[in-house]
């Protein structure tokens, strides 16, 4: 059976040791669950080798209270490689655009754009650390950072590379990075 262009199946596994600067990738992170991940956004910092090795993470965090389902949006550096939960880096779009990697992760370029996107005040089964990305990847796609025509087969693409990246992961092989066929 051939892959048919509605079907995530085309996306295979970059082949490299570090990241490339300029891009913006989605980060998925183990969770304890087999299908369980946290999502969230990656800048790699280009003056840091391997390229990859640090950079800034844009994300939401489930807050440690009584009653959780409470969330907040952070961002900060991280040594996304070195982490022990990293399972996939999906490569999403060029960002140089929008200038060197301070103008990129700095509080004039993707960070307004990522406190658009909506995070209940109350408690919210519905909501999660995917469910905030793909919100944000519509905001990404209105603002013209990012191409994404269908959140949904990018979502579909994106578990799929998750749950392929778990074998490797599981054997202590560490992450494995993808280049997202659905958004550029």
């Amino acid at each position: 059976m051939t892959d048919s262009p509605e079907t995530p199946d085309l996306t295979r596994p970059i082949n490299s040791p570090e990241l490339e600067t300029g891009l913006l990738y989605a980060a998925i992170s183990y969770r304890g669950e087999l299908a369980s991940w946290n999502w969230a956004f990656y800048v790699p910092d280009p003056s840091v080798s391997p390229v990859g090795t640090k950079g800034t993470i844009f994300h939401v965090v489930e807050l440690d209270i009584a009653g959780a389902g409470l969330w907040k949006f952070e961002s900060g550096i991280t040594e996304i490689l070195k982490s022990p939960e990293t399972v996939a880096l999906i490569r999403l779009s060029d960002v140089n655009f929008l200038g060197g990697y301070e103008d990129v992760v700095g509080k004039d370029s993707l960070l307004p754009m990522f406190k658009t996107v909506t995070i209940p005040t109350q408690v919210s089964t519905d909501f999660n650390s995917r469910s905030w990305f793909l919100d944000a990847i519509c905001v990404l796609h209105d603002c013209g950072v990012v191409q994404c025509d269908d959140v949904w087969l990018l979502e579909r693409e994106i578990r799929r590379c998750a749950f392929t990246a778990m074998d490797r992961y599981l054997e202590n092989k560490g992450w494995t990075a993808y280049a997202s066929e659905h958004c550029g």
